[in-house]
């Protein structure tokens, strides 16, 4: 009995060892930033051809989760995301078993309400064969930055899908 508890106190000890050199090197864990999809840009529909029919619908691709993990280093006043992406994807009645590419974008926003940075991606689903649902997650690094009295929360991470005019305005008649 006197043994287990030695060995969980050591254990503890040593965990907080670990946490404390995290912080001795100035990156501390803190609030993220609001991360979340632009409104408008979570779904990307690609048609056959020139159709805007269900039955045109090659394939459908949307952000699904979105999960971030922070830490800030006081020394450079720089905040760094840890961003998990999850894009599902399906084959419309339209589209044929194949790969397909299609384009995502991270954005930040600063304090002031300006686009500080707007970084274009590019993913790959696989429906072949039989196949028409696939899922796949992206993990990207951000660094931000921040200045002397702003802290990283202060921030909004926004992903979107990359679209078109018109799948844009696809996206809002279709809320309707």
């Amino acid at each position: 009995m006197a043994r287990g508890f030695a060995a969980r106190a050591a254990a503890s000890v040593a965990a907080l060892s670990i946490l404390a050199g995290c912080s001795s090197l100035g990156m501390d864990s803190v609030l993220c930033p609001t991360v979340d999809v632009l409104d408008g840009a979570r779904q990307l529909t690609r048609f056959k051809g020139g159709g805007r029919d269900l039955t045109d619908v090659e394939f459908q691709a949307h952000v699904g989760n979105l999960s971030a993990d922070c830490s800030f280093d006081d020394d450079t006043r720089v905040g760094s995301i840890d961003l998990d992406i999850v894009f599902r994807a399906q084959r419309g009645p339209a589209g044929a078993a194949a790969d397909h590419e299609f384009g995502y974008f991270v954005a930040v926003i600063d304090p002031a309400g300006d686009v500080a940075a707007r970084t274009p991606f590019s993913v790959e689903v696989s429906l072949e064969g039989s196949r028409t649902e696939d899922a796949k997650s992206e993990r990207l690094a951000l660094d931000i930055p921040t200045g002397e009295n702003t802290s990283l929360a202060s921030y909004r991470v926004y992903v979107g899908m990359q679209l078109t005019k018109d799948q844009f305005e696809y996206n809002l008649g279709s809320r309707r």
